[in-house]
C-alpha cells in the first residue's frame, strides 16, 4: 500500500494531495480527521500517485545527465561542458558544446554556467518576448529574469511579468508557450476557461505544450543553491 511522506494539518475541511518533483508524497489534512481516513483517501488515488511517480522515474532515467550536471540542455538540446582557452562562457552549436575559460576554479563552474544561463533567458527572452507581443498585440511594462523555484513564468496586476531563468533548457516551442501564457494573463488574471480560450486563440497547441511542459518540471530543481 502506498503511504504519504508526510501528512500535515490545519483547519482546513478537505483533503488534498500532491506529488513533489523528488517523488515525495505530501497530504494536507484537516486538523481531527483520523489517519484512517487520511489512509483511505491516498488508497483511493494509488493508480494516480502511481502513474505520477512512473512519470517521475521516467525522468529521472531519460534526463539522469542533466539531474547529475553531465550534461546541459539548452533549446532542449543537450550540451556538453568543456574548459577551453576561452575569454567567457560561449557555445558551439556545431559541437554541441559549452566552453568556459579554463582559468575557472571548479569551485566555481556552476555558479559561473547558472550566471551564463541567466544572461541567455534575458537576451533569448527579450528577443522573444518583443516577436510574440507584435503578433498577439499585447506588451508587457516590464519583464525580469528569477530564480524562482516553483514556476517557469509570473505576472502581476501592474503590468509586469517574470521568467524563470530555466525556460532556456526547454525546447523553442515550450518557451514559446510559456511566453503567451504569461502575456495572457495581462487580459485574464488567472485560470479560468475564458483565460484558457485566450491561450488557445493565439497558440492552437497549447494544451499539447501545457502537457509537454511537464516532462520538464524537475528543470526547476537544477542549480538551488548554487549562486
Amino acid at each position: 500500500m502506498i503511504t504519504p511522506d508526510l501528512v500535515t494539518r490545519s483547519n482546513r475541511r478537505t483533503l488534498s494531495l500532491a506529488i513533489l518533483k523528488d517523488g515525495q508524497i505530501i497530504v494536507k489534512a484537516p486538523m481531527k480527521m483520523s489517519m484512517q481516513s487520511i489512509e483511505r483517501f491516498v488508497f483511493e488515488k494509488q493508480d494516480w500517485i502511481k502513474q505520477k511517480l512512473a512519470l517521475i522515474e521516467n525522468n529521472r532515467q531519460k534526463y539522469d545527465d542533466i539531474i547529475s550536471y553531465k550534461k546541459f540542455l539548452l533549446f532542449g538540446n543537450r550540451y556538453d561542458l568543456k574548459l577551453a582557452g576561452v575569454k567567457t562562457v560561449q557555445t558551439a552549436n556545431s559541437e554541441m558544446c559549452i566552453y568556459m575559460p579554463k582559468t575557472t576554479a571548479q569551485e566555481k563552474i556552476m555558479s559561473k554556467i547558472k550566471n551564463w544561463y541567466k544572461k541567455t533567458a534575458k537576451s533569448i527572452l527579450e528577443e522573444r518576448i518583443n516577436y510574440i507581443s507584435g503578433l498577439i498585440k499585447i506588451r508587457p511594462n516590464s519583464m525580469k529574469i528569477t530564480d524562482s523555484k516553483g514556476r517557469w513564468g509570473a505576472c502581476n496586476s501592474r503590468g509586469n511579468i517574470s521568467f524563470n531563468f530555466r525556460v532556456v533548457m526547454l525546447e523553442p516551442a515550450v518557451i514559446d508557450y510559456v511566453i503567451v501564457h504569461e502575456l495572457c494573463h495581462l487580459i485574464e488574471m488567472n485560470h479560468s476557461k475564458k483565460f484558457w480560450n485566450i491561450v488557445n486563440s493565439f497558440l492552437p497547441n497549447a494544451p499539447e505544450l501545457k502537457e509537454k511542459i511537464k516532462e520538464y518540471s524537475f528543470l526547476l530543481t537544477l542549480f538551488q543553491n548554487r549562486n
